[in-house]
């Protein structure tokens, strides 16, 4: 529809209107779980966010293709695309994003550097280029892209964060 046409090259915020929406219910719970059991963010180290953001990844990848078994057509609808497979890919960013502004030991992890989450989204950001020239669309090009995104998302918080956090927290005399 025309509307559709109007408002598709704003589908970020709409992820963010749907991600806002849906994260009441899920800080709802995480407030009652976090009164019945005691939190701890620092025992989260990069390495086992890389385990799980992997695991979230290959679960993503699941997903879509089981929809592209069952019914490929919805995946070339755009408002589908937009409303829940992109929702779904960046619900784990925004929930760590919300824990990491709670919890002052997670944003750490992202504040200071890791030479293994450089080497790694280094590495990350090689295999998408090359799974996205020599990946074949009829193949798995579509999941191995969304394993390979959900992992490089994760290290390039971590290098993007550190390095600006290191080069906008300094002493200058021309900065006041």
């Amino acid at each position: 529809t025309l509307a559709w046409e109007l408002i598709s090259h704003l589908w970020f915020l709409l992820v963010l209107v749907i991600l806002t929406t849906v994260s009441i219910g899920i800080f709802t719970w995480f407030q009652k779980r976090q009164k019945t059991s005691k939190p701890r963010p620092a025992a989260i180290s990069l390495a086992k966010l890389s385990l799980i953001f992997f695991l979230l990844g290959v679960g993503y990848a699941a997903i879509r293709r089981t929809i592209f078994i069952v019914y490929p057509a919805i995946l070339s609808d755009g408002m589908f695309n937009f409303i829940v497979m992109q929702t779904l890919f960046y619900v784990p960013f925004f929930i760590l994003g919300a824990l990491a502004f709670i919890h002052p030991e997670l944003k750490a992890r992202f504040t200071t550097p890791s030479r293994g989450c450089t080497l790694g989204a280094a590495t990350a950001f090689i295999a998408y280029l090359l799974n996205q020239r020599y990946g074949s669309g009829d193949a798995w090009m579509y999941e191995t892209e969304s394993v390979i995104t959900m992992v490089m998302g994760l290290w390039m918080v971590n290098v993007v964060f550190s390095l600006g956090h290191r080069l906008l927290n300094f002493q200058s005399a021309r900065v006041t």
